[in-house]
């Protein structure tokens, strides 16, 4: 039966699959416009005027991603349940409540009338392929039959939707965890304060690397009841939205990485800049990569579809990269909500002692049904209208007890009129790195990290977005609680109202003046690297709001960052190859992108090891009866003698020592090297349940984070000398009954959690991968390390097996086996506490790698993609670049073709 479906299916996709002769004229393209799709299947559009070209790029992401287009801008509009039924209704639901929409309808007015025309082009570029071709095949399987037409605010709101998972954030997780932690303290008689912010939720990173200060040195308050709840249920709504959920995440398991190195130190003479966001590693992909030729433009490189121009990538004299930057331009505010007759709600906040009116906003939910859309009365879960907060920026109330007058709502910069395309369209016409920076000016929400360079030889690191001032730390201290927590919407924690505008300034706020945002040019140093981590080293001292301004209020940017561990990693590959004259090229750089060593294994493994060789010598029973164990001391001899590094260890596994996508049966060495990552993997979740979680279980207290816990596992072992693994807030972690000796306990909890994760792996959570084995030699990391690529409709789309054309590489098991682990440069993360056979794969990483070298002519690029760029089941460009992403290739950036 299945075989017959996609029999059917493959029968309507093919005649859509014909690609365009070079530079021939399409019928409902205008005329003198071409498109050429290369070897790869990248599209490379030529015409005579920007509005031409942008028809076209819009003609080509609909031929080629519709289906893409409309999931996404459903889904951040909240109408994807009229497309998917009814399990999409929640997520509507919510996405209605947060009201990217309406942010959306509100920026399109506050664009330039030449970008308006741009986005008219687009849009009817879109439309006149829709009209002219059948719909995708995804259509017919959830039975739609028309396409609502795409218009400007539809890519509007997409990039909202994509700069909403780069920068929103809800402040309700780390809230009930203080919260929790003082309760349990007070109750239980140790700090509990310092428990939640020294000991484990800890603002400074695992590795200290912070990006302008390493480019420019030389190395050398209560809440109620009904507040916490509903804080709680709204957590536990987001984190089962998918539009919210990776928002509100604060395990950075999805981020990027850039860095540059100035010509002195590479064997050419000139720059080289390396770039890899991490996004959801879906089916189709993320980005698109086109070629847009004409009107001034000659650009190339990653696109939305569903949006004009190439977001990321290089045109004839700038080559330009971004990360993530996770400034913190959100709050959440617990209002006081009371009856008030003269608000169009019939509710309104109180502020300062005086009522103000809650909007509302009618709302109707329809959901596909069977090909037919059917109204959802209003009810339940189903909300009638939205309410919404002026005060905050417009923003929504998205929790209330009308019984207390309790309520959250919620303030994001990105509500503002924002023109993040605007700053696109700069980006793509830029001529030097100053061009890039005055088009940051528009860029403002979803702040983020932009590594520049461009054929002066210059290289530049810059941040964006707008960065709103809140009263109390610009009057020098916080008032009640941190930015980052459930702040007072009664008064004394608002957004300054604006006194003044900077250039393309868009929120009504205050804002952090541009010159006070990280950045620098031609850093001192001869490099820089981001990978998000704390640009400016505000966290270092695990206190996020000690730091100044010039005005005297606080500088503030946000709580925390990634843990360091990629950035340290790159910092240190770089520091090294500099420190011994090596000049490096493109390849090294690209080999540096490929890195998968485990930062926090170099710094955990000498520790192991000396247990070990100390229970060797140890009379306490405990000890030498792990030290007699035979398991324990392989395991520990496996990883005295690994390198840290990842590799699959498998023939069916893709590594980056493989070849244009061909894989090679693993070395010897690389066998052993498997087997200690996935020993040490397991190991590392064991040792965070040992030593922390077991001491918050009896109280029931939140656990931190994955990375969080390993920053605090760094910490209480860097301070065992003095503190004896006892925590600030007094709290014995290492405590083991019986043991009396400081260092025993803390040796027997490290083999111990070496055992248990021997334990596991020839156990039944592992039999899946390891069929109940006892022999260590067969713990390869490929058979849990595995990658998924997920389509909205499932199978045959998702890959594998993208209809047969990526066929899976387990039998037994599903995904891609990867190299790569839990913070490795090239990024493959996993859950931390993972102990079971499913629980090491992961969906996000790498959406391109590129690499860029200016020089006198131009500039010289290569870049990646993780599958291809139609979605088009039986297309030849449906997953044809997927093999070579998975071994670390790349394909040359082709400009002026």
């Amino acid at each position: 039966m299945r075989r017959r479906l996609l029999a059917v299916l493959l029968a309507l996709v093919l005649p859509l699959t014909v690609p365009l002769p070079a530079f021939a004229h399409s019928s409902g393209l205008p005329r003198g416009v071409s498109v050429k799709r290369d070897g790869n299947g990248i599209a490379h559009i030529r015409a005579g005027s920007e509005r031409d070209l942008l028809f076209a790029q819009g003609w080509v992401h609909a031929s080629d991603r519709l289906f893409q287009m409309d999931t996404t801008r459903r889904q951040a509009s909240g109408t994807l349940a009229e497309l998917l039924g009814q399990p999409a209704l929640p997520g509507d639901i919510e996405a209605r409540t947060i009201g990217l929409r309406r942010a959306a309808e509100r920026s399109l007015p506050a664009y330039s009338p030449d970008l308006r025309r741009s986005l008219d082009a687009y849009a009817a570029g879109v439309n006149a392929w829709v009209a002219s071709h059948p719909l995708p095949a995804q259509y017919a399987a959830v039975r739609i039959t028309r396409f609502t037409p795409w218009t400007p605010v539809d890519s509007i709101v997409l990039l909202k939707a994509i700069a909403f998972n780069l920068s929103f954030d809800l402040d309700i997780e780390l809230t009930v965890a203080a919260d929790a932690y003082a309760q349990a303290g007070a109750q239980a008689g140790f700090d509990g304060a310092a428990l939640f912010s020294d000991d484990l939720f800890r603002a400074a990173p695992f590795d200290a690397a912070s990006t302008v200060p390493d480019a420019t040195r030389p190395r050398t308050s209560d809440l109620s009841d009904v507040a916490l709840r509903l804080a709680r249920d709204y957590q536990d709504r987001a984190e089962r939205t998918p539009l919210l959920a990776e928002a509100v995440d604060r395990t950075f398991t999805l981020g990027s990485n850039e860095w540059a190195v100035s010509g002195r130190h590479t064997k050419s003479g000139r720059p080289i800049m390396a770039n890899d966001p991490h996004l959801g590693l879906t089916t189709p992909a993320t980005f698109y990569p086109v070629g847009l030729r004409g009107a001034g433009l000659d650009v190339q490189g990653e696109s939305f579809a569903g949006a004009p121009y190439v977001i990321l990538g290089q045109n004839k004299r700038v080559a330009w990269g971004a990360t993530t930057n996770p400034m913190d331009v959100t709050d959440t505010f617990v209002e006081r909500l009371v009856p008030f007759a003269g608000s169009p709600s019939g509710l309104a906040t109180v502020y300062r002692g005086q009522p103000e009116p809650v909007l509302a906003i009618p709302e109707t939910f329809r959901v596909n049904t069977l090909g037919e859309l059917v109204t959802v009365p209003p009810g339940g879960a189903v909300p009638a209208a939205t309410l919404i907060v002026p005060r905050r920026n417009n923003g929504p109330i998205v929790s209330l007890d009308q019984s207390t007058g309790t309520a959250l709502s919620v303030q994001y910069t990105g509500f503002s009129a924002t023109r993040e395309i605007e700053a696109a369209r700069g980006f793509n016409y830029a001529r030097d790195i100053r061009d890039f920076q005055r088009s940051l000016d528009f860029f403002d929400v979803g702040s983020q990290n932009w590594s520049v360079t461009d054929v002066g030889g210059h290289i530049a690191y810059f941040t964006s977005a707008e960065m709103p001032l809140r009263e109390d730390l610009e009057a020098g201290a916080v008032r009640g609680r941190p930015p980052y927590l459930l702040r007072d919407g009664t008064g004394g924690n608002e957004w300054l109202p604006a006194t003044r505008l900077y250039r393309g300034q868009a929120l009504p706020y205050e804002i952090l003046p541009p010159a006070e945002m990280p950045q620098v040019v031609d850093p001192s140093a001869g490099f820089f690297v981001n990978a998000n981590n704390d640009p400016a080293g505000t966290t270092l001292d695990n206190n996020p709001v000690n730091e100044r301004r010039p005005t005297g209020g606080i500088y503030y940017l946000n709580v925390g960052y990634d843990g360091g561990f990629r950035a340290g990693r790159i910092t240190a590959m770089l520091r090294a190859a500099i420190a011994s004259g090596r000049k490096l090229t493109v390849r090294d750089v690209q080999d540096q992108q490929a890195d998968v060593t485990l930062l926090d294994a170099q710094f955990f493994r000498p520790y192991l090891v000396s247990a070990l060789r100390r229970a060797d010598r140890s009379s306490v029973p405990e000890l030498a009866a792990l030290a007699a164990d035979r398991r324990v001391t392989e395991a520990v001899g496996r990883l005295a003698r690994w390198d840290c590094t990842t590799p699959t260890g498998i023939p069916q596994g893709y590594d980056a020592s493989d070849v244009s996508g061909h894989r090679r049966p693993p070395k010897s060495s690389e066998v052993a090297d498997s087997v200690a990552a996935t020993i040490y993997a397991v190991w590392r979740g064991q040792y965070v349940k040992n030593v922390i979680d077991a001491r918050l279980a009896p109280a029931g207290l939140p656990q931190p984070s994955g990375p969080e816990a390993l920053k605090a596992l760094r910490v209480l072992l860097e301070r065992f000398p003095d503190r004896q693994g006892v925590g600030t807030s007094g709290v014995d972690f290492y405590a083991v009954p019986g043991v009396a000796d400081p260092v025993d306990r803390r040796d027997v909890l490290l083999l111990r959690s070496l055992s248990d994760a021997l334990d596991l792996l020839s156990g039944p959570s592992f039999a899946a991968a390891f069929g109940g084995s006892t022999r260590q030699d067969d713990y390869r990391w490929g058979r849990l390390h595995r990658v998924t690529f997920s389509a909205p409709l499932g199978a045959p789309w998702s890959i594998p097996p993208a209809g047969g054309a990526f066929p899976p590489p387990l039998s037994d098991l599903p995904g891609v086996p990867v190299d790569g682990g839990f913070g490795t440069v090239d990024a493959a993360s996993h859950n931390v506490r993972a102990d079971s056979a499913s629980e090491f794969t992961f969906a996000g990483g790498p959406v391109r790698r590129a690499v860029a070298q200016p020089g006198r002519s131009g500039i010289e690029a290569v870049s990646s993609l993780p599958g291809g760029t139609s979605e088009t089941l039986g297309s030849r460009w449906y997953a044809n670049l997927l093999p070579q992403w998975l071994t670390n290739e790349t394909y040359r950036v082709e400009l002026g073709r």
